[in-house]
């Protein structure tokens, strides 16, 4: 298992966000966390990346135990893991190679050419060029998300976590994001750890999912499984709007 949970809780001050999470992702997984908002989620994704400490229970992370991580094994860790934020995150004041290599420019002895070569290749990846030099505000939504997940893919990591990918975008190139993580995860071979509320993702790109509301699991497995749960709040959402076939 690549990443492994055993009643796993997370407090922040005097209130458990996470109460008791019991859950594994095996290596070349698509795994889904669905929720609504402040269903738990970011606080989730933060603990597995080492943001936020657990409080209790068990996690281990590419064989890390986070519950007695060192610095020196974060950082190591956090060169194994890609992430994909919700709006990108883009440096407003740098090109968008800088932007891309970013991690590599201040964590490698690579030259700048080096890292400005590598910047391209991932980012003919993702299905851009000619793009290097342009700056941020000067990309369409999509395209800030596509050199977002490229940015990710430098370090050539095991798991790449992504947070609400398709959140802000319309029908159209939220679906062609939708195809292009399922490229990159096919030509990266990444594990795939997803916090979403589109339930599309759930529908056509995992391969398990866990439910989450209120800190709280309340269904896990297969897309076909969460149809068939008998939890009134997984009914409620899964129908709350028609997804076509």
């Amino acid at each position: 298992m690549i990443i492994e949970t055993e009643n796993l809780y997370v407090r922040l001050g005097d209130t458990d966000i996470l109460k008791g999470f019991n859950f594994n992702v095996s290596r070349g997984e698509n795994f889904v966390i669905l929720g609504p908002s402040g269903s738990g989620k970011t606080v989730l994704l933060k603990t597995l990346l080492g943001l936020i400490r657990p409080s209790s229970g068990r996690l281990v992370v590419l064989g890390h135990d986070m519950f007695n991580i060192t610095d020196e094994e974060l950082f190591e860790l956090r060169r194994k893991t890609g992430m994909v934020f919700q709006n990108a995150a883009l440096f407003d004041s740098m090109t968008v190679w800088e932007n891309v290599g970013f991690s590599l420019l201040e964590h490698s002895k690579l030259s700048e050419e080096e890292i400005r070569q590598k910047a391209q290749d991932v980012l003919l990846a993702v299905g851009l060029s000619d793009i290097l030099d342009k700056m941020p505000e000067e990309l369409s939504g999509g395209m800030r998300k596509r050199v977002g997940i490229a940015r990710a893919l430098m370090v050539e990591p095991e798991i790449l976590f992504y947070d609400e990918p398709t959140a802000g975008l319309d029908v159209i190139t939220a679906s062609s994001i939708l195809s292009l993580m399922k490229n990159i995860h096919s030509q990266f071979n990444t594990t795939d750890v997803i916090v979403t509320h589109d339930l599309t993702i759930a529908r056509d790109f995992a391969d398990r999912i866990v439910v989450i509301n209120e800190g709280e699991i309340l269904a896990a497995g297969r897309w076909d499984d969460l149809l068939t749960s008998d939890n009134d709040f997984v009914n409620k959402m899964l129908r709350q709007r028609e997804i076509t076939k």
